[in-house]
């Protein structure tokens, strides 16, 4: 099949090349509603930026830098929905993985490779010093960001605990597994317990962690203590939830018949018919959406002071609560 070009979308809508092109750019040029005709025709073709000729023809490549752990699902998630996002307004997104190497190697790499932003989720994977001396405008995903100056969409966790409180109102005892040291697992430990701080139930936080194994593990230790005797867990993400199932059902205990079981992110592991957690939605989308806002108002030269954003979660219930 050969590849799809700006002529084919032009003919395809009756328009000249140089509006497409102008409309993929994101030009002011071109009316809202003629963008949004391209971008939406360009995706259906299965339309792609030429990179190498993107690099070589211009001083400015239309290009996002995207820095997270891609074992995450979460991060797959922004990694999706932020391409998405960027593509629909002409732009190209590279993402590097801070897991290889480091957080230093993955910014130095975007930079290399010529972003003229770059988005960064979960900043407490990036050494700070790097992050403020990458050159580039910054925008930062996650609860705090370490450089005054960046851009930060947070994802508000109080919303969606408040009503995973209200759904384990009833509950004697809840198991709070952690995410571990990160600021991150902190907010959300802190937003969980003052979300239950209405409630009757005694709460025991189990450190753990952000995988399947760490969840696994967490479990396996509470377990090992002796007989279950809380009502409800709560995850610090679907991994970690998926890890708790798993040490459960090893010891032949069943979610939700012995223990109601919530997760957090509602990942696609959250969603499939095989597990069906109930879990904390963080509107991976519209985070996503924003920081792609931001990352090309900076690019395009806007120097005005730092934007905060809080983007509302909330929560999704299936078999497991």
């Amino acid at each position: 099949m050969s590849r799809v070009t700006m002529r084919d979308i032009a003919e395809t809508l009756g328009v000249s090349v140089s509006t497409v092109s102008l409309a993929l750019r994101g030009s002011d040029r071109i009316s809202s509603a003629v963008r949004k005709k391209v971008a939406q025709e360009a995706a259906d073709q299965g339309y792609r930026t030429d990179l190498a000729g993107s690099l070589l023809s211009t001083t400015k490549p239309r290009i996002i830098g995207l820095v997270g752990d891609i074992g995450q699902e979460l991060h797959v998630a922004y990694s999706r929905d932020i391409t998405a996002a960027a593509e629909a307004r002409g732009w190209l997104v590279m993402m590097e993985d801070t897991a290889t190497g480091d957080g230093a190697a993955a910014l130095g790499r975007v930079t290399q490779l010529r972003a003229q932003a770059v988005i960064v989720v979960d900043p407490g994977s990036v050494p700070t010093k790097h992050l403020k001396s990458i050159g580039i405008p910054a925008v930062v995903i996650g609860q705090v960001s370490p450089v005054p100056d960046a851009d930060l969409i947070v994802s508000n966790n109080d919303s969606g605990m408040a009503q995973v409180a209200e759904l384990l109102a009833d509950e004697t005892q809840v198991l709070c597994f952690d995410g571990g040291p990160t600021a991150s697992a902190r907010y959300r430990r802190q937003s969980f317990l003052q979300a239950m701080s209405g409630s009757s139930a005694q709460v025991r936080v189990v450190p753990s962690g952000a995988t399947v194994d760490a969840g696994w593990a967490a479990m396996r230790s509470v377990l090992a203590e002796g007989p279950l005797t809380a009502g409800a867990a709560v995850c610090y993400n679907d991994q970690c939830a998926l890890g708790v199932m798993a040490a459960l059902t090893r010891k032949r205990l069943f979610v939700p018949d012995d223990i109601r079981l919530v997760g957090f992110d509602n990942s696609r592991i959250a969603s499939s018919a095989a597990f069906e957690f109930t879990s904390v939605d963080r509107n991976s989308r519209g985070v996503a959406e924003l920081a792609v806002e931001r990352a090309i108002l900076r690019a395009e030269g806007d120097l005005s002071p730092a934007f905060r954003a809080q983007v509302d979660t909330h929560l999704v219930r299936r078999r497991t609560a």
